[in-house]
């Protein structure tokens, strides 16, 4: 199963990290969150303290996972918060029906699949990590995930917690990301509330577009981690 942190109170929120990640990079609106709700933080495979469990895994298999844990703590209903990857792990969990979801939130995510240029680009990556290992690989792609206004203290607490991904659990990440589906259709005509935070300086996801009356945007003004850069404004879109 996979690892996790429960905090609070109240309604139950669940925080899914993305690529990178791991549930300390929730850790500046955990604080505040859980003063509100119950929140579930959890380690995707591979990622944090989570061990990868088997040799491949579909955003569905992750969303799986994260239910797993949910259904260990007895939870029956929750509002799942998916960041980046994680949001494409929300929407599968969502589409598939994998558990009851209240709501969700997509932070700094994506509801189309990707190009043949990003797939190959991934396809790169996942050749390249086993050649120059983990830390190198996060090296030079941390900076990117950040505004021009990030302190440098912000970038060098992402990079910590992606060293400590395995090259097994990215090269994984890789291959789910490259096979997720496109998920445009589901969002157009979804009913389920959701709330998409979008970066106004986020170079990583293109924005998500929609005319759904039950989806809502709020924008920060950060990069694509804007936990880390602007908690007050992330924690503030959430409630």
């Amino acid at each position: 199963m996979l690892q996790y942190i429960r905090k609070g109170t109240g309604e139950v929120l669940v925080l899914v990290h993305g690529f990178l990640g791991a549930k300390e990079i929730f850790q500046d609106v955990i604080e505040d969150l859980s003063s509100h709700y119950d929140v579930i933080a959890v380690d995707l495979p591979g990622h944090g303290s989570s061990k990868l469990e088997k040799d491949r895994y579909t955003v569905y298999d992750y969303a799986q996972a994260v239910t797993e844990v949910l259904q260990h703590e007895g939870v029956t209903e929750a509002t799942w918060l998916g960041h980046s990857l994680g949001g494409y792990i929300v929407l599968a969990a969502l589409e598939g029906k994998v558990a009851p979801i209240k709501r969700a939130i997509l932070a700094y995510s994506y509801h189309g699949a990707d190009n043949e240029e990003q797939k190959e680009k991934r396809t790169k990556q996942q050749q390249q990590i086993p050649l120059i290992g983990v830390e190198p690989f996060v090296d030079q792609l941390i900076g990117a995930f950040f505004s021009n206004n990030a302190k440098e203290e912000q970038i060098q607490f992402a990079r910590q917690i992606g060293y400590r991904a395995s090259e097994e659990g990215l090269i994984v990440a890789l291959e789910a990301m490259k096979s997720r589906p496109n998920q445009q259709n589901f969002v157009d005509n979804t009913t389920m509330p959701i709330l998409v935070i979008e970066g106004s300086e986020d170079g990583i996801v293109q924005p998500i577009q929609t005319k759904n009356e039950n989806v809502e945007k709020v924008i920060t003004k950060t990069g694509h981690l804007g936990m880390l850069e602007d908690p007050k404004s992330f924690t503030e879109a959430v409630k």
